[in-house]
């Protein structure tokens, strides 16, 4: 079974949409210190639509982009009803997001939550960043976040319980050090206590990367390191930062890099 096929029913009301609604929040922060040229924006792993439905509902043009069908489900069905903007919603791979869409299309890219996280390899983070470089009008601006390596060794929790009404979730983890992964598995179980219980399954697996890995996969996609915040401020990241949000922004004239160019060699 896929992540998040069973799980994405659940998705929101286990907490996780407070996060995108933070979010939206620090962007609009961001923004007025980091502006764009206009208001067309991609949300790539936009997961059940939230921030993008946000950003929708305030005049921008917005595209969300998942893996995941039964997301993209939940997304569709929040935006029927609630979206006052505009906003579509469809099926892609982050690291081929260029694939079906046209090149220099967006003013605003983003990838929030540690969507980035789940790309494991500098090749996968390079292809990324790459179509993120094709997508982005010249001026357009990237912001995307991902967990530290500190983090994932140190702060994230072993084991997690959340109940909910008809709905309990564990959540146990473990860190390899070789690889600086943290290995989630994610056990749901769906029902009550008269009708029983249904259980499903799903692995996460998040990398983390030292900062000046990412800004080199970054500068050999073409774009250019505008600013990384630790979260949720203005101050750059320290030694045991948990989340930094990076800036990247395709200059004004610059060329795109052609695709799957090599990422830049790191043990």
């Amino acid at each position: 079974m896929s992540i998040y096929e069973r799980y994405a029913p659940f998705y929101d009301h286990s907490g996780q949409v407070r996060f995108a609604l933070l979010v939206k929040m620090y962007l609009q922060d961001l923004l007025i210190r980091h502006s764009v040229p206009g208001r067309r924006m991609l949300d790539l792993a936009c997961g059940t639509g939230t921030l993008a439905i946000e950003f929708a509902a305030e005049g921008w043009d917005v595209v969300g982009l998942d893996a995941s069908p039964a997301m993209l489900a939940q997304a569709s069905a929040k935006a029927d009803s609630d979206l006052l903007g505009q906003a579509r919603f469809i099926a892609g791979d982050l690291r081929r997001a260029d694939a079906d869409l046209p090149v220099a299309a967006f003013d605003l890219i983003t990838c929030t939550y540690d969507s980035l996280n789940y790309l494991r390899s500098s090749a996968e983070l390079h292809a990324c960043f790459s179509a993120v470089a094709r997508l982005l009008a010249p001026g357009g601006l990237f912001i995307g976040d991902m967990n530290t390596p500190y983090f994932l060794a140190h702060d994230w929790a072993v084991c997690e319980v959340r109940e909910l009404p008809g709905y309990v979730q564990i959540e146990r983890s473990s860190y390899d050090p070789a690889v600086a992964e943290v290995t989630m598995a994610l056990t749901g179980f769906v029902g009550d206590d008269d009708a029983g219980y249904d259980r499903f399954d799903e692995i996460h697996i998040e990398r983390g990367y030292p900062p000046d890995q990412i800004a080199d996969l970054v500068h050999a996609a073409g774009l250019v390191v505008e600013a990384h915040y630790d979260a949720f401020s203005s101050e750059p990241p320290g030694p045991q930062s948990q989340r930094i949000f990076w800036l990247a922004r395709r200059s004004i004239g610059s060329a795109v890099s052609a695709p799957f160019d090599r990422p830049p060699e790191h043990p």
